[in-house]
């Protein structure tokens, strides 16, 4: 939701908190596609999982998510291909892993490495070391472990997302009952 307000170019968001119908996908793409020429579609980790659901777990009990990328790949050239078009897929997980570090990324690990050494030798156990507001604290592991972030539909974020993103009302999540 943050890289798609940010970027600007994103024309529609997929959140796991909102569900999709991919009817509403494909009339909102091809109203895009009438409109621009192109689309930019962006996919956060979970959503559309009513679509490709796999339904399993692993070892420690988190959903493995099936994968809505290919997923909405497919669908979309099944139903571009008549009209001559068709998608381009980026898997990001690949991208994201071949960035080179910076000197900031580089200090800010070293720094969380000594400071988790030593809590660690101070005897300090379950927790985890990380920055909160620019300073490197302590914090339970429990409470870092427990529930998940969600996006609120009726937040001003997640609609500032929408508006930027010139979504249709019925792919926002105000609609849903």
């Amino acid at each position: 939701m943050q890289g798609a307000t940010a970027a600007d170019v994103v024309d529609l968001c997929m959140i796991p908190e909102i569900k999709i119908d991919m009817k509403d996908v494909l009339a909102h793409v091809d109203q895009t596609l009438a409109q621009k020429g192109s689309m930019v579609i962006a996919v956060a980790e979970g959503a559309g999982q009513e679509l490709v659901a796999t339904g399993q777990k692993d070892a420690t009990g988190h959903t493995i998510y099936g994968d809505i990328g290919i997923h909405l790949r497919d669908t979309l050239n099944q139903h571009l291909k008549p009209s001559g078009g068709r998608t381009f897929y980026i898997d990001p997980s690949y991208i994201i892993r071949s960035v080179p570090i910076n000197p900031n990324d580089h200090i800010y690990c070293v720094r969380l490495a000594n400071d988790a050494v030593h809590t660690a030798m101070r005897g300090y156990t379950g927790v985890c070391v990380g920055a909160l507001h620019n300073v490197i604290c302590m914090l339970p592991s429990r409470l870092i472990a427990t529930g998940k972030k969600k996006v609120r539909p009726h937040s001003s974020s997640w609609q500032g997302c929408v508006h930027i993103c010139g979504m249709p009302r019925n792919l926002s999540g105000l609609d849903a009952s």
